[in-house]
């Protein structure tokens, strides 16, 4: 589905500001299932991604993101874990990748970690009222979601 619509540059500045890779997905998808969705008030919603690409050797392996556990950044790059183990290279940061995917599926809870509902092993409460998170497959050993977020976290998982 294609919807067309009339942005100043400043309002289509911003949109691209927000939303950069969901946007060029949008108009590159080639998809006649909702890639883009119009709001009420007139401007388009992305479609929320349902795999990433990425790169192994010198093959480009699609990944649907039920089978993605986890995005992480380690020294300043950004990874997806699948929950058979494997770890593949993205090249989006978190920020970009979280405004991708669909709150019901994942949930930021920390700078370092966007995690999906089935990874979510254990949760332990914290100091200061943070909650600690065991994920599958164990990659990351401290997921610390902030007392700020915990409840919002706890809401996420269905409390």
């Amino acid at each position: 589905m294609r919807v067309q619509l009339s942005l100043n540059s400043e309002e289509f500045r911003r949109l691209q500001m927000v939303l950069p890779d969901c946007i060029v997905q949008c108009e590159n998808s080639g998809e006649e299932d909702s890639s883009a969705l119009m709001a009420p008030s007139g401007s388009v919603l992305p479609a929320f991604r349902k795999r990433f690409l990425v790169r192994k050797g010198k093959e480009l392996i699609s990944v649907h993101c039920n089978d993605i556990a986890y995005f992480y950044s380690k020294n300043k790059l950004s990874y997806l874990k699948t929950f058979d183990g494997k770890n593949f290279l993205v090249r989006m940061s978190l920020e970009e990748i979280e405004q991708c995917l669909s709150p019901d599926q994942f949930f930021r809870a920390s700078r370092q970690v966007i995690t999906s509902h089935t990874a979510v092993q254990k949760i332990l409460l914290w100091f200061n009222g943070n909650l600690k998170v065991e994920l599958v497959p164990r990659e990351i050993d401290n997921v610390i979601v902030s007392r700020l977020k915990a409840n919002q976290f706890r809401q996420w998982l269905g409390e």
